[in-house]
């Protein structure tokens, strides 16, 4: 499997964008259809590097910071998250635009798509936990974390949170992105209340864009069911496991991770 290869300086260039409380940076690349990419907890815009030298030949690829993580002086509010995508668009003049996210990006994602659905040409939702679809069958010990975060014990937090299946990784390139990102995390979003948005049942029955709900083919197998489950729910949804990757299936085989997210959305690029 070849390593996608990380973007230039010259291939990225970066804006800020307010938001209520502060302001959200954002890279951007490419040229086309817009479509705005949502990192996941712990990690950054950067994780989307695998993606920018293969996507971007047809998109013109937009990745916040989101609130409460990388460089954003946002505080973290999940709440809020849908608005500030919204916002991100609207900086950028896009009247409708594709979104993908991954984990807890997929969250938001979710929460966009219910909340704003005729802004939105297709939608990409990889590991998105989603308890009231699937019930939850997997353990994030968030008040150990929390408290870690709260001590100032980051070097732990990181440390235990690296050995966590989620963050588990199938080549060393994904393991050294990942780790390099992880570095970063301060724990700031640990520290204020902050519930993730809820995504019920009858919420999937009606998100009326093409969805494609996938995982990796080594993601937990209740993220792996969710997404099964979200696919036969949502009435244009397409349900994709990508092979030799984990959870984090972008950096894992960001080969075929690219191919999947350009051949579901590129037919909808001028809708």
């Amino acid at each position: 499997m070849l390593a996608a290869r990380v973007p230039s300086p010259a291939e990225l260039s970066f804006g800020e964008v307010p938001v209520a409380d502060g302001v959200l940076p954002i890279a951007m690349a490419g040229e086309g259809a817009p479509l705005i990419l949502l990192h996941g907890w712990t990690l950054d815009h950067r994780m989307w590097a695998p993606q920018v030298a293969d996507l971007a030949q047809d998109f013109f690829l937009v990745m916040p910071d989101r609130r409460g993580c990388g460089a954003s002086t946002a505080p973290s509010d999940l709440a809020r998250e849908a608005d500030d995508i919204i916002a991100i668009a609207d900086f950028l003049g896009f009247d409708r635009f594709a979104l993908a996210g991954l984990s807890q990006g997929a969250v938001v994602a979710l929460d966009v798509a219910r909340k704003f659905a005729s802004r939105l040409t297709g939608l990409v939702v990889s590991g998105a936990p989603l308890p009231a679809l699937v019930e939850r069958q997997e353990v994030i010990d968030l008040e150990r974390f929390r408290a870690l975060a709260a001590q100032g014990d980051l070097e732990r937090l990181r440390a235990e949170w690296s050995r966590h299946p989620l963050m588990e990784t199938h080549t060393s390139e994904a393991r050294a992105l990942m780790l390099d990102i992880l570095a970063d995390y301060d724990g700031r979003d640990l520290l204020s209340h902050s519930p993730a948005p809820g995504f019920p049942r009858e919420a999937a029955a009606l998100l009326a864009m093409p969805v494609l709900a996938m995982t990796g083919a080594h993601d937990t197998l209740w993220r792996r069911e969710c997404a099964r489950v979200l696919a036969t729910l949502a009435p244009r949804a397409r349900h994709l496991e990508i092979p030799a990757a984990g959870h984090l299936a972008n950096a894992d085989n960001p080969a075929a991770f690219n191919t999947a997210v350009a051949a579901f959305l590129k037919p909808r690029a001028s809708a």
